[in-house]
């Protein structure tokens, strides 16, 4: 278990480091042209980001596109760590688990009782149920965060303001506004 939270931090500085150095310019290029990721972004650098990073990661949403979103944020790397950490253990401990309770198929015919499939069957569907499950909450939980910050941004240009962000619970931040006017430019 501590190897694999050993091993899940590792990789998540390697490619975040990599990606904020080497790809960060690419990134923001690609981000500018799709209205889907620079929501992500303002909520990410609003007052959820970190409940957004440790979500996305619970979703089937490529974790190369992911760390280059990520990457372009403000978010700090101490917090992109615990976050992204926090999201993946769910997946790691399922994996470690199935990993060490499932047999294999081998002792499974080898058996050839009828308890054997069903406790395997079972697991297996067991498995795939909660992991549809735990995907399909992170994205009504993401989806639901970029609505919030999308709704308040629009609140605000109407009232002809920028968006609040000392003592509320805003979605969004300063650099909201910069985001939401066609193109990106990082203040």
């Amino acid at each position: 278990m501590g190897l694999m939270v050993l091993g899940v931090l590792a990789g998540t500085f390697v490619a975040h480091v990599a990606c904020r150095r080497l790809l960060a310019r690419w990134a923001l290029a690609r981000i500018q042209g799709s209205e889907r990721l620079s929501a992500v972004v303002r909520v990410v650098e609003g007052g959820s980001g970190l409940k957004v990073v440790a979500l996305a990661r619970l979703t089937p949403i490529p974790f190369g596109l992911q760390n280059a979103v990520f990457a372009v944020t403000d978010l700090s790397l101490p917090n992109y760590l615990m976050a992204s950490s926090v999201g993946l253990l769910p997946t790691q401990l399922l994996n470690s688990y199935l990993g060490t309770t499932l047999r294999t198929m081998e002792d499974v015919i080898a058996e050839q009782s009828v308890s054997g499939y069903f406790i395997f069957s079972l697991q297996i569907v067991i498995s795939i149920g909660l992991m549809f499950y735990v995907v399909h909450r992170a994205q009504v939980e993401l989806n639901a965060a970029i609505v919030a910050c999308e709704m308040e941004m629009k609140t605000s240009h109407v009232k002809g303001s920028q968006p609040s962000i000392s003592g509320s619970t805003t979605s969004c931040n300063k650099r909201t506004v910069a985001f939401s006017g066609g193109g990106i430019n990082i203040v």
